[in-house]
């Protein structure tokens, strides 16, 4: 057993050596047989057991059980104890969702307070098997489909998983070997998750009645869709480097739309299929209507004799009131709430997440100005960008630049910046449409 675990640990995250680990302890199989084989391997480790104030005095047996097993291997004993049923009830997450965000925060926050790099969790074959399959079920992507990886990051600490290739039943064997106790987590056998009627009912009723090998063959799967991730993540790279990713294939648009809401910080449940073809349908649409259209831009009006006057517009969006240089030759400018993008040839949209607080300024095209367009690596001159658009000098001056933070948020009437790009159909955002008056030089 010990020897499998060096070999997954030198294989996966060898960084980790004999440094000192926080193990997530709930004081169940897994996690007693991953704090003992770590103590074997001669790590100094800190045993963080969180109590979910779910299960009454059972939960209390537990944190008991674990903090005696902390001084059996002469580690450290850290209890967690949280109301998870209130927590969920105040965010209405599921109450699976919630006990596992609480959990999460209090390892990363127990791990930073004590200097510990590393968090160890007992994620088995099982395990891994188990969420491969939910996630089929669910609908998922292909780097959905690679399930448990061995090493993430939280908060700047890192997730390991030294279990992650041994089978439930073989750690058990160990453990009645050694004569080690364990506590059972009775909800381990109800079926209000997912999880447990995967593990209890589904994946046993597909071993029997249709593949004894199942388990196998979705551990399988997981590496290979793994390793083809990792193709498609370079790829996705090279082409995000390109002037023209708007025309790579559907699927690398697709991980391209997928990478950027994530970069938003838009939550994972919402990164649906759904948003992500809208996101890269969105792109496309502004590309080739704007991009690649030779028409001339309709909503900037006539043009004027000579250069266009420069102007600036201030304003907090959902506050009244705004500071205008040169309104003569400033358009009417309004900002509302909204959700999701726009069509409109004369309204663009900013996520109001990347807006925060911040005052929004309207202004004209400065010598100088760069921004970072969404659908294109880096940044760029937006005296570039007139030039690729083939928009005379003498109008430059009547195209709208909106400003947040120092930072250009948008060209408006053809395209945001990365930074401030709409994370989903359904996201909250600031639509800005903009009017000149009848009659002025636009």
């Amino acid at each position: 057993m010990l020897a499998a675990v060096n070999r997954t640990i030198a294989a996966r995250f060898p960084e980790l050596e004999t440094r000192p680990v926080l193990v997530a302890a709930s004081g169940g199989a897994d996690s007693t047989a991953l704090a003992l084989l770590l103590h074997e391997r001669g790590h100094e480790l800190t045993l963080a057991h969180v109590h979910h104030g779910i299960r009454g005095k059972t939960a209390d047996a537990d944190a008991r059980f674990t903090e005696k097993l902390a001084k059996q291997l002469g580690a450290r004993f850290v209890l967690g104890r949280f109301d998870v049923p209130a927590e969920a009830r105040a965010t209405g997450e599921s109450l699976e969702m919630a006990a596992r965000r609480v959990r999460r925060d209090f390892l990363v926050a127990t791990a930073r307070e004590l200097g510990i790099g590393w968090i160890a969790v007992g994620h088995t074959a099982d395990d891994q098997a188990e969420t491969v399959l939910m996630r089929i079920i669910r609908g998922t992507s292909v780097a959905g489909l690679g399930g448990i990886p061995y090493v993430t990051e939280h908060g700047g600490v890192r997730f390991v998983r030294p279990l992650r290739e041994l089978s439930r039943c073989d750690l058990l064997a160990w453990l009645r070997e050694r004569s080690q106790a364990w506590r059972e987590d009775e909800t381990n056998v109800d079926d209000f998750a997912l999880r447990n009627r995967v593990r209890n009912e589904i994946l046993p009723l597909i071993e029997s009645r249709l593949n004894p090998g199942v388990r196998q063959a979705l551990l399988r799967l997981g590496d290979i869709a793994t390793a083809e991730n990792e193709v498609m993540e370079v790829l996705a790279r090279m082409w995000s480097e390109r002037e023209d990713a708007v025309e790579a294939p559907a699927a690398i648009l697709r991980r391209l739309a997928h990478d950027a809401l994530h970069r938003r910080g838009l939550p994972p449940g919402e990164v649906t299929f759904a948003a992500i073809e809208q996101f890269s349908t969105l792109w496309k649409t502004i590309f080739h209507s704007v991009e690649k259209s030779e028409k001339k831009f309709p909503w900037r009006g006539k043009p004027a004799r000579g250069m266009a006057p420069k102007w600036s517009i201030r304003k907090r969006p959902g506050r009244r009131g705004q500071e205008v240089e040169n309104p003569a030759a400033a358009p009417e400018v309004r900002v509302r709430r909204g959700r999701g993008f726009s069509r409109r040839a004369t309204e663009v949209c900013l996520s109001a997440v990347a807006v925060g607080e911040r005052d929004l300024i309207f202004r004209s095209w400065r010598a100088g100005d760069r921004m970072e367009p969404l659908g294109m690596r880096g940044s760029k001159k937006l005296s570039d960008i007139f030039t690729d658009l083939k928009v005379p000098r003498a109008e430059r001056g009547r195209w709208m630049v909106v400003e947040c933070g120092g930072k250009i948020a948008a060209l408006a009437g053809w395209r945001v910046a990365r930074e401030f790009a709409v994370e989903s159909a359904t996201a909250p955002s600031w639509r800005i449409g903009w009017k000149y008056p009848a009659g002025s030089a636009k």
